[in-house]
């Protein structure tokens, strides 16, 4: 008998639930925040000795004083999260094609666009609640820590802006989610999921300041065309005053002028998406799951 898809999601989300990985994942990503605010703002601050006080006062003070601490974490955040959830997506996917479930559901009667789009919703709702939840406990350690130094750095932002600031960072890491999602589906191998989702991040990163630093006009056509630098576009649009602040991203961060315009780097940003799921979604309705 067909189950109807409240229950096929619940029992997606409870199959995700008993996995130990999640429960990882969320501890790297606590371990990470408590880094960004202890040690790469904190730290650094209080230490006398540290060339960081001469110059650069202000911007470690912007990494771990609220509110510049916000875009801050979240800067960081998107970085690691992107190589986390998509850890978190090739894991959670090829486990179903080796422990044989994703047969069993489509003997069951469930086609399999429903499949794919139930798993994914089930995904993003695991990676939300993780992601959230962390960046929770980043803004209290910044909270800790802000009243430590007892020291502010000036600008404010409104509850709605931070909820913006916030959804921003979120719709730049569904990228990486899809294309672990898509190298898992095609390969139906955990290990090559995991290892070309964190592999392209990170040589992404790599070519991103090659072509910063050949400063040609080909260059910077051809960078613009990589999802890291409409990234780094998005998240222009969450600094503070125009504050800058340390981060533990592998990434340069440049002026706005420098970027494309946000909303171009959206619209990027989305067509990497449709073709990561287009591919999904072609790949799985042709698959033979004998």
């Amino acid at each position: 008998m067909l189950l109807p898809a409240p229950r096929i999601l619940a029992a997606e989300l409870l199959k995700v639930r008993k996995r130990w990985l999640p429960y990882v994942l969320f501890l790297v990503m606590v371990i990470g925040a408590a880094a960004h605010i202890w040690l790469l703002g904190y730290a650094n601050w209080a230490n006398e000795n540290s060339a960081f006080d001469a110059f650069f006062r202000n911007e470690t003070l912007r990494t771990f004083v609220l509110p510049h601490a916000l875009p801050a974490l979240l800067q960081s955040g998107q970085f690691w999260g992107s190589m986390l959830v998509g850890i978190l997506t090739a894991s959670v996917v090829g486990t179903e094609y080796s422990w044989g479930t994703a047969r069993q559901a489509l003997l069951r009667g469930q086609t399999r666009s429903e499949y794919l789009t139930l798993k994914l919703i089930g995904l993003v709702m695991v990676a939300s609640v993780g992601l959230l939840a962390a960046l929770g406990i980043g803004i209290l350690f910044s909270l800790m820590a802000s009243a430590l130094v007892g020291e502010e750095v000036g600008g404010s932002i409104s509850f709605g802006a931070a909820i913006l600031m916030v959804l921003r960072t979120g719709y730049t890491i569904i990228p990486y989610g899809l294309l672990a999602f898509a190298l898992t589906t095609v390969s139906r191998s955990t290990t090559l999921g995991v290892a070309g989702s964190v592999i392209f991040v990170v040589l992404e990163a790599i070519m991103i300041a090659v072509l910063s630093g050949i400063g040609t006009a080909w260059s910077e056509t051809a960078r613009a065309f990589l999802p890291s630098h409409n990234v780094a576009a998005i998240l222009s649009a969450n600094r503070i005053e125009g504050g800058e602040f340390f981060s533990l991203a592998l990434r340069g961060q440049l002026l706005p002028v420098s970027l494309p315009d946000p909303a171009v780097a959206a619209l990027v940003l989305a067509l990497y998406c449709l073709v990561f799921l287009a591919i999904s979604y072609a790949v799985f309705q042709r698959r033979d799951l004998q």
